[in-house]
Order: structure tokens, then C-alpha cells, then sequence
């Protein structure tokens, strides 16, 4: 006797994946990995590195203004 196992497959969109905070993204990234869904897989690595992307071009910039307004005198 062969027991079926339920299947629960849901439709992973980009934009349903950059809806989710980026723990959230981790770990369907991890569940993928663990189902050998290489499709997934790349869908959560691209919403990651573009996160990581924007996050150190705001640093950047931050430093940029933050040097800006000490070498103008800024507040004190």
C-alpha cells in the first residue's frame, strides 16, 4: 500500500518573495535548498542581493553626507 504524500505547492512570484523581510527570504531560500527547488533558489538569492545592494549604497551615501557636513562645519 503506497501512502500519497499531501503536496502543498505554492506559486513563489518575485514580488511575492520581496514582500517577505529578508529572514523570511532566508529561510524559504533554506526550505528550497532542503526540496531541491533550484528555481527558488535563484528567485531568493536575487531579492537578497539586491537587498544587499541598496543597504551599502544608503551606507555609502550616509558616510558621504555625514564627511559632507564635518568638512562644512556642521553642527556641533
Amino acid at each position: 500500500m503506497n501512502i500519497a504524500r499531501p503536496t502543498r505547492r505554492i506559486e513563489w512570484t518575485d514580488d511575492r518573495i520581496a514582500a517577505l523581510t529578508t529572514t523570511e527570504v532566508q529561510q524559504l531560500r533554506a526550505n528550497a535548498e532542503r526540496l531541491n527547488d533550484p528555481e527558488i533558489i535563484e528567485r531568493c538569492n536575487a531579492v537578497l542581493s539586491a537587498r544587499r545592494k541598496a543597504a551599502n549604497a544608503n551606507a555609502r551615501a550616509l558616510r558621504a553626507n555625514r564627511k559632507k557636513s564635518l568638512e562644512t562645519g556642521g553642527a556641533a
